[in-house]
Formats: C-alpha cells, sequence, structure tokens
C-alpha cells in the first residue's frame, strides 16, 4: 500500500517503521528531519520536505495516488485540516491524531463530513490500557481479545512461586487449568514456549484464557490480589485526565498531583470526583503526606521519562504493591527493568498497533482480516486475531495437519458463543475467528502461518 505519514515526530518515526516493515510503500513528509537521520538514511523509506499543509506538498508527496494518509503533526487543527486536505486530493483514506478533549465528541459527529476514516487519540488509548492493567492487580499488563471474552494477561514469576520449575504442559495435564502459557520472556528474549517447557523465576510470561479461567490460574498461582482502591497519580496530563475518570466509574478512590496551579483548577473542574493536589511531586514528604505508603497503585504520568521513572522507583521502594510508568522513549525500557519497575507504557506504541491493525484490515478487507494486534517483548512477537473467510487454506484441517509454521501458536478459538482452547485435534471451521500468536514478524494474512 502507498501511505503519506505527515508529521515526524516519536509517533510519526515509530509507525514508519512499523508500517515499512510490513511491506508499505511510505513516504512521510515534514519541515525538519534533523532528529532522524536514520530514518530517512533508510531507502526503504520516501520523505518529502515541505509543510503538510500545503497540498502542492501533498501532491509532490502522490497523495492523489496513496491509499492512506496520516495526519500526526503536534497540533489537532493542523491534522484535521492535513486530513480534509489530502481527501479533496483523491486519497481513498485518512487517519488524524486528535488528543484534545474538548474536539473528541465533535469530530466523532463530523467523521464523514471531514472525510476522516478513523481518529487517534494515544492518551485515551494509553489511559484504556492502563485501566486494563489495574483491573487485575497482579498482572503487569492486561489485553483482551475476541470483544473481551479471551483475556491476555503478563505476570512476573517470583520465587518459590507454585510457577517456578513448572512444566507448561502441567497447567493443563496436571492441574486441569484451560489456559494457555503463550509467551516466555526470559533473559531480554521472547520465546512460545513447547509443553515441556519449564517456567522459571524472573520470567515475564504471558497468559491466555476467558476470564472465568485467568481468574482460576490466578488462585492457583496464588497472585489473586485485593482489587485497587487508591491510586495515586503523578502528572495532571490528558492521559491522567482520561484514566481517573476511568477508574472513578471502576469506584477507585484517586489523587492527581500536579505541580501548575491553573492545570490543577482545569483537572478539579473535568474530574470532581477525584482529588487534586496542587504539589511537586518531586518532594518526598509531599507523597508521604498523601500516602504513597498506603496506596494501592501508582501511576507516573508526567510528560518528563526521567521524572517517571525516578518518582516509580520512589514507589517500589515504599513497597507500592502497583507501579505503572509511562516513557515516550523505547531505549529508556532497559532501565526500567533494572530500576525494578515491572509496567512500562508507551503511548506511540500502543496507538501505532491501532494503525497497524487498520492498515492489515484494509489489505485484506475481502480476505481472512486482522481484526486485533498486541505486541509482546520486544515488539518482534504479536498476538493476533483473525476472522476465518472461504480464503483460509487451512479450513476445514485439524491444527496438527495443517503445516503451521514454527513459531506461531493457535491460542484460541472462537466459534459462535464458545471460546475453545485448541489441542492439535481442533479443527478450523468457516466463521471462526482464531488468536494466535507469531514469533516470525511476518504473518500479515491468516494464510502466511502454513509452511
Amino acid at each position: 500500500m502507498k501511505i503519506i505519514i505527515a508529521g515526524i515526530g516519536k509517533l510519526g518515526e515509530y509507525l514508519t517503521k512499523s508500517l515499512v516493515k510490513d511491506g508499505n510503500d511510505v513516504t512521510i513528509v515534514d519541515l525538519d528531519f534533523s532528529t532522524n537521520k536514520d530514518l530517512i538514511n533508510n531507502e526503504d523509506v520516501n520523505y518529502v520536505y515541505g509543510n503538510a499543509l500545503d497540498a502542492n506538498v501533498l501532491i509532490e508527496a502522490g497523495v492523489e495516488d496513496a491509499d492512506l494518509l496520516i495526519s500526526v503533526m503536534e497540533k489537532d487543527e493542523h491534522n484535521i485540516i492535513c486530513a480534509m486536505i489530502a481527501n479533496k486530493l483523491g486519497v481513498k483514506h485518512t487517519i488524524a491524531r486528535i488528543r484534545s478533549i474538548e474536539y473528541s465528541t465533535s469530530v466523532n459527529l463530523l467523521k464523514s463530513d471531514l472525510g476522516l476514516s478513523m481518529r487517534i487519540n494515544p492518551e485515551q488509548l494509553t489511559a484504556a490500557s492502563i485501566a486494563r492493567a489495574l483491573s487485575i492487580p497482579s498482572a503487569l499488563e492486561a489485553t483482551s481479545f475476541l470483544r473481551g471474552k479471551l483475556q491476555v494477561i503478563s505476570l512476573k514469576v517470583k520465587g518459590k512461586s507454585v510457577l517456578d520449575n513448572l512444566k507448561v504442559h502441567n497447567l493443563s495435564k496436571k492441574y486441569n487449568l484451560s489456559v494457555i502459557v503463550c509467551a516466555i520472556q526470559r533473559d531480554g528474549e521472547t520465546i512460545i514456549p513447547s509443553g515441556k517447557e519449564r517456567i522459571k523465576s524472573g520470567d515475564i510470561i504471558s497468559v491466555a484464557g476467558s476470564i472465568k479461567y485467568i481468574s482460576e490460574f490466578l488462585n492457583f498461582a496464588n497472585l489473586i490480589s485485593e482489587k485497587t482502591k487508591n491510586v495515586i497519580i503523578a502528572g495532571g496530563s490528558s492521559t491522567s485526565i482520561y484514566l481517573a475518570q476511568s477508574l472513578i466509574d471502576m469506584k477507585m478512590k484517586v489523587k492527581i498531583i500536579e505541580i501548575d496551579e491553573e492545570k490543577c483548577r482545569e483537572l478539579s473542574e473535568k474530574l470532581p470526583g477525584a482529588l487534586i493536589i496542587n504539589a511537586d511531586v518531586s518532594d518526598q514528604n509531599i507523597l508521604y503526606e498523601e500516602g504513597i505508603e498506603s496506596a494501592d497503585a501508582f501511576i507516573s504520568l508526567t510528560n518528563i521519562d526521567e521524572e517517571n521513572i525516578v518518582y516509580s522507583m520512589f514507589a517500589s521502594m515504599k513497597k507500592v504493591p502497583k507501579i505503572i510508568t509511562k516513557i515516550n522513549h523505547i531505549d529508556l525500557e532497559g532501565i526500567t527493568d533494572k530500576a525494578n519497575i515491572d509496567t512500562v507504557i508507551t503511548p506511540h506504541r500502543i496507538a501505532a498497533n491501532h494503525v497497524v491493525k487498520f492498515v492489515r484490515a484494509m489489505q485484506n478487507s475481502k480476505k481472512s482480516s486482522c481484526e486485533a494486534i498486541y505486541k509482546l517483548g520486544d515488539d518482534i512477537f504479536e498476538m493476533q486475531e483473525f476472522f476465518v473467510k472461504n480464503d483460509f487454506k487451512g479450513k476445514n484441517k485439524k491444527i496438527k495437519d495443517m503445516n503451521i509454521k514454527e513459531n506461531i501458536l493457535i491460542v484460541a478459538i472462537q466459534r459462535g458463543k464458545n471460546i475453545i482452547m485448541p489441542s492439535g485435534e481442533e479443527t478450523i471451521k468457516l466463521n471462526d475467528t482464531i488468536v494466535l500468536i507469531d514469533g516470525n514478524d511476518s504473518i500479515k494474512n491468516i494464510n502466511d502461518i502454513l509452511g
């Protein structure tokens, strides 16, 4: 597909790399590429110097023949206008990043008039991801597939855990648990385990199952925690607003510590159900006064990665059970591991996954298309959801007879209202929805799983 990306900030850069890796023809448009020299030196990327709000610049970028324009410039207004111009010039689809809370409702109402195929709001998506993680306190991360019927959680295996040194297949064979360990992150690498693989202390494992069976698994592993009740959020960003409202709706008590007085007034107006503290979160006395030692969760959402890491380290020292840290620079994730911070959220990675899903669905609109994407570990491993149509060559075959490529695992099948955790004897049928994990970074269409 021919794709134009307007704006080459963090999200634009991450999107470019993801879409090029998928084999798309990508052109980026911006006025300044000085901080992205490694990207523009990539022979697989085209670039145009200029203002993406100028129709002539978009024409130079090839907008009239493009399949998709993605506008991720700094200002929402610019992204809306850019998408409108591109739509008038003949691009087939447009996506705009629109972060303003005030614009959200209006843009949804005018979506077709603006010619928008999709809008993305990284802050809103990030807040939703954090809220999911907080809903299962013992999990580092949590996501769902099959319209919420299949849960996937990641958790760290600690010493003396019943999971330590346990063979993967014993979860079902010995303990009759209907879950699948679909990935293990160990020593900086991610593997799709065989049934004989042993889980080890220090591993981060990803476990999939229905809500009921995930609960049974957590009970077996002695990881049932008390529900999150008291949450402290550092920083009064847009993400904090979206998150706080979600947590209030989940009956949690929320405190937001923000140093800017004007922003505190805005937060108070928008979040009457939260307690807004006008103070400097770097002052340890403030954190003590606001109950850091009795908090169930600490979420650091300031705009400075290094500050988020330091605040989270302090919360870890105070034994806060759940700590979530937002970082924008992926290369800092190694530091968070050493700092004993388990859950790291990266907004542009989350937003990019939504865009990649949309692009893959466009490419396969008449085929068994990608319905959802979730990246694991080092971004090479992906979980994907596919709806099975007539084009699938493995249709009506048993999984064991399909010649599925190495490093690919079918995690779950939805057939009607039923969720199946499949064995090799299970057959894939027309209109099934399957969830699989791909360790080859090569599955763009469901037929790609076959050797």
